[in-house]
């Protein structure tokens, strides 16, 4: 195997501090539990996924140059077998800021562990290891005693814990004389590894001191007459006998109260299982999501029930509680701001995976990829009596014209009579189908029949449109590309818009028309129709289906064919949590498996059935007719009548002349 080591640091490092080891006699680092093949494997083993280990010296002001030659003495062990491992050393110097009494007035859980561990192989620790981090970094950090690493984490703990599912290891070179405090120091900075950064892979050990055999390791999910957490502290024989005694499973949480942001949402988070489930056995139980069914709700009690922890919901429970980022930085309130505080580790909603230009937050693995598509009010429906317009189209009525005039004409050459009124009058009779008493000639009776039959197959055509009409809703043009949203004027209530990167003209327009939405908009487009948003297509097709339909089920809401974009779903967690690796192992088991579209389709095919049996009908099969269906053989008549009355008027005034 390769060995890779930063020569050059490692040079410059020991070449400045060769003259204060010249000095140095009185250090004797055969005290320090080094040189024992218990010290090497256990090390090594601990380190399993580093392939970079750096070691970070924190120094305070009293510069204590035994520290380095420490160091010196574990590069040796660390370096003595063959390895890939790249080696790095750092030295922060912290100043002499007071600090308040770090020991805590309660009891301190801390334990000699003398109970049985199962011996454990290569694979199954690498498995457990992988578990709980996912970076091949190391941290070997060397502090003369714990309140020095208690500043250095004040003043800048990036500097102390970059990443914090790497593996850390912590080295205090304490005096014999701390004995008494030894213990309690070291408890209280793995509870402040684990509380304030969740950090989990870390161990401690004193190598100078009375304790100087013993590896110490925080528990955090062990319950101790109401406590949760405690050091352990274990003997190298005991490690090399079960490597688990320093090694923090993520795979069973013992029923820790897990933090939890989450609100309710259509789909996602719903508090009533729909009716068509209640006896189906895979949402016969939801105790481990706290009653919730939906996507993101059935996510987190799988993730509860395999990982065996209970649910703490700390965030609001009110709609749209996602929060979000200003220009300025600033996070609002919401489930967002709550992850940021480390008030919560999990976001339970999904969300949309942005770059927040922040180092407090991360995303699981995406299980969906969301179309974002605009909503707009449905066209209106086109009013009944319009159907005798749009029986036939421009062409057909064309040709309808055109071959009644050209029969007028030939009817006025071949008719008994060449007046012209009565030519007309009696060539319409024979089109429309009223009745006239005409003797014709054989020539006669050929062309007038052609024209009965002309008669009857356009009366045909038009009893079936007329009926189609009757028993069909037209609706006028929705608008269906952005094109036409631009040109509708509608004002767009979403604040979506901004998270799309789009520098066509189009959507610039659109941009200047968008606001931040107040209330429910959709009910605000239903009712209104001068409003429109951005909203996933799944959710909106599912309320439009369930929810927004008027008195004949017909959908109220439209959603465009063009949508804008189409956005990666992730749930959040604080940056550097130390749940992401373990929580993106099992979300990635449920895509792989189905469940998710599984549970998708059981709730939209659940609700919308419901809600089928449940619309608003006239329970009759068969109804009288109202004016409103007549209303067109009246238009008819009232026409009619006009057209008679006028012509009277005109006889009337022909013969006084």
């Amino acid at each position: 195997m390769r060995k890779y080591l930063s020569l050059t640091i490692f040079a410059q490092f020991f070449l400045g501090i060769l003259s204060l080891l010249i000095n140095i006699a009185s250090y004797q680092t055969n005290q320090c539990k080094f040189y024992s093949e218990d010290f090497s494997y256990i090390y090594h083993t601990h380190f399993l996924l580093v392939d970079h280990l750096t070691i970070h010296i924190i120094q305070n002001q009293n510069h204590q140059p035994e520290l380095n030659h420490y160091i010196d003495d574990f590069v040796k062990i660390m370096t003595f077998h063959e390895n890939s491992t790249a080696l790095e050393i750092r030295q922060t110097f912290v100043d002499e800021a007071t600090r308040k009494n770090l020991l805590l007035a309660t009891f301190e859980p801390i334990t000699n562990v003398t109970k049985t561990f199962e011996p454990i192989d290569h694979q199954e620790l690498l498995r457990l290891k992988s578990l709980s981090s996912d970076s091949l970094k190391g941290y070997f950090i060397v502090s003369s005693d714990v309140e020095t690493l208690h500043r250095a984490l004040d003043q800048n703990f990036k500097r102390v814990i970059p990443e914090e599912r790497a593996t850390f290891v912590l080295h205090f070179v304490f005096s014999k004389n701390f004995c008494d405090t030894i213990k309690l120091e070291v408890s209280q900075i793995l509870r402040r590894f684990w509380s304030d950064y969740n950090v989990v892979n870390v161990i401690a050990q004193t190598p100078c001191s009375c304790e100087n055999t013993h590896v110490y390791i925080y528990r955090p999910f062990v319950n101790t007459r109401g406590v949760w957490g405690v050091t352990e502290s274990h003997s190298f024989q005991q490690i090399r006998a079960s490597f688990r005694r320093i090694t923090n499973r993520l795979n069973d949480f013992n029923k820790f109260p897990l933090k939890v942001g989450m609100f309710p949402g259509v789909i996602t988070a719903m508090r009533d299982l729909p009716k068509l489930l209640k006896f189906n056995p895979i949402y016969h139980d939801l105790s481990y999501s706290k009653g919730f069914v939906g996507i993101d709700a059935l996510i987190l009690g799988t993730l509860a029930e395999h990982l065996n922890f209970d649910i703490d919901f700390v965030s609001e429970m009110k709609l749209e509680n996602y929060g979000s980022v200003l220009p300025n930085g600033t996070v609002t309130a919401g489930v967002l701001k709550d992850l940021y505080d480390r008030k919560i580790v999990y976001g339970a909603n999904a969300r949309y995976v942005f770059n927040y230009d922040d180092q407090g937050l991360a995303f699981t693995v995406p299980h969906f990829v969301e179309d974002l598509c605009v909503v707009v009010p449905k066209a209106l429906k086109i009013p009944k009596w319009t159907g005798l317009f749009r029986c036939f189209n421009k062409t057909s009525l064309l040709f309808i014209s055109v071959t009644c005039v050209v029969c007028t004409i030939f009817w006025y050459f071949i008719a008994p009579t060449k007046s012209l009124g009565k030519v007309v009058r009696t060539m319409l009779s024979y089109l429309i189908g009223i009745s006239e008493t005409v003797a014709p000639t054989n020539t006669q009776f050929v062309f007038l029949s052609s024209c009965l039959l002309f008669n009857i197959v356009m009366l045909s055509i038009v009893q079936g449109f007329m009926f189609k009409n009757f028993t069909t809703t037209y609706f006028y043009e929705d608008i269906d590309t952005l094109e036409e949203l631009d040109n509708s004027q509608l004002t767009i209530q979403s604040s979506k818009m901004f998270f799309i990167k789009d520098e066509s003209t189009i959507f610039q327009n659109l941009k200047k028309r968008a606001k931040a939405s107040r209330g429910d908009t959709y009910n605000t487009m239903a009712t209104f129709r001068n409003v429109a948003t951005l909203a996933p297509r799944i959710n909106t097709n599912l309320l439009i289906k369930t929810k927004y339909l008027d008195g004949d089920g017909f959908p109220l809401l439209h959603v465009l064919d063009e949508c804008l974009s189409s956005f990666i779903v992730s749930h959040a967690v604080s940056k550097g949590s130390a749940f992401l690796t373990v929580f993106n192992k099992d979300i990635m088991t449920m895509v792989e498996a189905g469940l998710l579209w599984k549970w998708l389709n059981d709730i939209v095919y659940s609700m919308t059935t419901e809600n089928i049996f449940t619309l608003k009908r006239d329970e009759h099969r068969a109804r009288v007719f109202s004016l409103y269906d007549l209303q067109i053989a009246f238009y008819v008549v009232i026409l009619g009548s006009l057209l008679s009355f006028l012509i009277f008027l005109c006889e009337i005034l022909s013969r006084r002349k």
